[in-house]
Order: C-alpha cells, then sequence, then structure tokens
C-alpha cells in the first residue's frame, strides 16, 4: 500500500533528523490516480480517445488507444516502458503529446493490461514480432509522419523495430546501450559488490547499438539528467556510437527516468525534431 511506504519513510527521517513530530493528514489516505486516460477530457478536450485492438496470427489480441484530433501535425506510435499500463499511466504520457498537436497510438504488451493471449510460450523474439505487425497495421492506417517513440525499456522494442523497418522518425527515451546494462543500473551503487547478476543469452543479445547499426533515419536520444534507472552517461554512449547523419540529444535538466517529456525543454526539443523533418 502507498500509504504504508509513505509513512515508512517519513518515519526513517524523523528518526535519523533527530525531529520529534510527524504529521499526518487525511489526504494521504486518499487515493488519487494522476495519470488515467480520462484525465484527457479536460487536459487536451480537442482529443477524441478511441479503443482499439489489433489481433496477431496466434489469436494474441493487442488493445491500445488511439488519441487524436483532425489537425494534428504528425502521429507518434508509442512504445510504454515495462510494466507500466494504459489504464494506469495513459493520460500521463500522452499529455505532452498532445501540447505538441500530435496524434498518439499506444498498446499495452502482450498478455498484459487490456491485452490478451492463449496461454503459450513467449518470449522477446515474439514481442519484437507483435511489434513490427503493430507498426505495420499504424502505418498502413496512418496519414502523414509517423513518429516512432520508445520509452524505457520500449526505447529497446522501438530500436529493434528500426532496425526492420525505415521508419519516418525514432525518438528514444530513458534508453541506454544494452539489456545488460538496463539490467544492472537496476540495483543500487551500495548492493552491487553483494550481487550477482545472470542475464540469459535472449537479453544479453538485446543491444540498441547493434540494433540502430544499420539505422539511417531521423533520431533523437532524450534522456533526464538525474535519470538513476537509465543514467544519462548509458544513453549519451550510445548516441556516440551511431553514425547517423540526421540525430539529435537532448539532456533534459531536473528530469528523472518518467518525466522528462513533461519538461519545457524537451517538449521544445521534440517541436524542433519534428520540425526539421518537414
Amino acid at each position: 500500500m502507498k500509504i504504508s511506504r509513505l509513512l515508512l519513510s517519513l518515519v526513517f527521517v524523523v528518526a535519523f533528523s533527530g525531529c520529534s513530530t510527524l504529521n499526518v493528514t487525511s489526504k494521504q489516505f486518499i487515493p488519487k490516480d494522476t495519470g488515467k486516460l480520462a484525465l484527457l477530457k479536460t487536459s487536451a478536450p480537442a482529443y477524441q480517445v478511441d479503443n482499439i485492438e489489433f489481433k496477431h496470427p496466434d489469436g494474441a489480441i493487442s488493445r491500445g488507444v488511439y488519441i487524436h484530433k483532425p489537425d494534428a501535425q504528425f502521429t507518434v506510435l508509442y512504445f510504454m516502458g515495462s510494466g507500466i499500463r494504459l489504464d494506469v499511466a495513459g493520460g500521463y504520457f500522452a499529455q505532452p503529446f498532445t501540447e505538441l498537436n500530435a496524434n498518439i497510438i499506444s498498446y499495452d504488451y502482450h498478455d498484459f493490461g487490456r491485452s490478451d493471449a492463449p496461454a503459450t510460450a513467449f518470449g522477446l523474439a515474439d514481442m519484437e514480432k507483435e511489434a513490427l505487425a503493430l507498426y505495420d497495421h499504424a502505418r498502413a492506417t496512418t496519414k502523414g509522419r509517423l513518429v516512432v517513440h520508445g520509452h524505457s525499456f520500449g526505447s529497446f522494442i522501438a530500436a529493434r523495430l528500426a532496425s526492420k523497418r525505415p521508419l519516418d522518425a525514432l525518438v528514444l527515451e530513458g534508453t541506454g546501450t544494452s539489456a545488460r546494462a538496463y539490467v544492472e543500473n537496476q540495483v543500487p551503487w551500495f548492493a552491487k559488490p553483494f550481487v550477482q547478476i545472470n542475464i540469459d543469452q535472449e537479453l544479453s543479445a538485446t543491444d540498441n547499438r547493434a540494433a540502430l547499426r544499420a539505422f539511417q533515419g531521423p533520431l533523437l536520444i532524450m534522456n533526464g539528467a538525474n535519470d538513476v534507472q537509465t543514467p544519462l552517461a548509458n544513453s549519451r554512449e550510445l548516441y556516440d556510437s551511431l553514425d547517423i547523419p540526421h540525430k539529435r540529444f537532448e539532456a533534459i535538466r531536473e528530469a528523472g527516468h518518467m518525466n522528462s517529456m513533461t519538461k519545457p525543454e524537451a517538449l521544445a526539443a521534440y517541436r524542433s525534431f519534428t520540425g526539421s523533418l518537414n
């Protein structure tokens, strides 16, 4: 329960700071969902939110949303981070794109959130196939520019997609060099001497540098300067390793892993990047 974690944190702060008073209000016990899709009705009233689905050959059904308005300048196919669901965070990550006058298409991952699937073995290679099918469907049904945007784990999905298709543009947010580096970054620095990480072959082979080696389309890499899950140095290492004529790197000040796109400088960079595609 979130409130329990909050109180526990406060207790530690009080204990170690020497304070003697802990103020708790009733509002702390009232849950508030700050990321649900319904919030777009008030924050972006010009947009329509349509429920969409795509059925894969194996019977799996990817369900998502198409957030759109008639005069949008471009469309974003958004691949979320691992563990992120539309009904929990869809309104949060979609809001910046409505400020950019863009349409948004996004699906919950395989057998997660709104999406359903048969009870069969499923791995990263299968997820890449689903992402490719969703892109092909979006490209076939979308007019104008289609920007593929991957955040966190979704950046690895987006990069693999870029190795298979000539994208109009690619944006990687909160990204890094490899899945191994991504996993290792999840372990706090103070625990690293005591933790041994074993990564299976499928995951260890996931590397954005290899996936983007032949990509020559427009690329924007953005990372929060305070991101600890995908540190700035890792995303910069990826950027420097790529020989791409139209590439751009943005370090977003005072941003962590989840909130880069909420910052004005990120929106300005996005506008400049997409404006250069004309």
